[in-house]
């Protein structure tokens, strides 16, 4: 098992397994690489079982992919706009406040299964305020 990250100019890919360890790297610092080292270690499976209900396995250029329950979920930057030109720290920070529902805190922007999977039953709507 492998991880890829991949924001901005820069990529890098870690094995997860047997150990966590950087496979390739291109463009990041070592300061970058530690930090993504820890949020993949913090991410990572505990005695066999996993820590994290939730993680994004990959950032690109399209979007990212989210890994819940054994199930990938892919989220478009051209559905989800607001995840675009945020931090890696920020995408990384997400949360399952309950089955199926996900929370950034960074950005407070909170997602369901069921959007993420059927964006066009739930469009971008705003309100002037």
């Amino acid at each position: 098992m492998h991880v890829h990250v991949t924001p901005g100019d820069g990529e890098a890919k870690f094995w997860l397994e047997p150990e966590i360890e950087l496979s390739k790297n291109y463009h990041y610092s070592r300061k970058q690489l530690k930090y993504l080292s820890r949020r993949i270690t913090m991410n990572s499976h505990a005695d066999g079982k996993s820590i994290s209900a939730v993680e994004v396995t990959n950032v690109s250029s399209h979007g990212i992919w989210l890994l819940a329950h054994g199930k990938e979920l892919f989220i478009s930057y051209a559905d989800f706009p607001w995840f675009k030109d945020q931090a890696i720290k920020s995408i990384l920070n997400v949360v399952e406040e309950s089955p199926g529902h996900f929370y950034w805190p960074d950005i407070d922007v909170d997602l369901t299964e069921q959007i993420i999977e059927h964006p066009e039953r739930f469009p971008l709507k705003a309100k002037n305020i």
